[in-house]
């Protein structure tokens, strides 16, 4: 499932302890099916209802999903995500490169299955190379957040 397909409102309330009642009455929706719908992929979520679930699950690493891949004409103007600031934001962070990594895992078996690599399949290895970087630093910053996170016995 790709970045696209895949929607995190879940996985945000989860992290923010919450159950589906009491997202939908801190968010403003009145009924908890229509949560699920839209946690589910079967309804398509506003960017106001977006915007509230990044200040309630305290994750602003969903807003910058959101116009990534819900919105794509301003994707094209979209800088990398902004610092983590919250678990909220680790956690999301991590659930996006689990998928990366799912993508990238199957397009390099696919690649690889012949045992030979096409002139075309050798330019398709090179892109996957420059994005295991990028992932690699993402890990590197969601490593720093970790060691620089502030603890109750600090």
């Amino acid at each position: 499932m790709s970045n696209v397909d895949k929607l995190y409102y879940k996985v945000c309330r989860e992290q923010a302890g919450l159950t589906q009642k009491q997202a939908c009455e801190l968010l403003g929706i009145a009924e908890e099916a229509t949560l699920s719908r839209y946690e589910n992929g079967h309804t398509p979520v506003s960017q106001d209802v977006v915007a509230a679930m990044v200040k309630v699950y305290q994750t602003p690493t969903l807003a910058w999903w959101y116009i990534r891949y819900i919105c794509p004409d301003l994707a094209l103007h979209l800088p990398d995500p902004p610092p983590m600031s919250t678990d909220g934001d680790v956690m999301l962070r991590l659930e996006l490169a689990e998928d990366d990594l799912v993508e990238m895992r199957s397009a390099l078996k696919t690649i690889f299955r012949s045992g030979e690599v096409s002139c075309e399949e050798a330019k398709r290895l090179k892109l996957k190379a420059g994005t295991f970087r990028t992932m690699a630093s993402k890990f590197m910053q969601i490593a720093g957040y970790l060691e620089e996170r502030k603890c109750c016995c600090e």
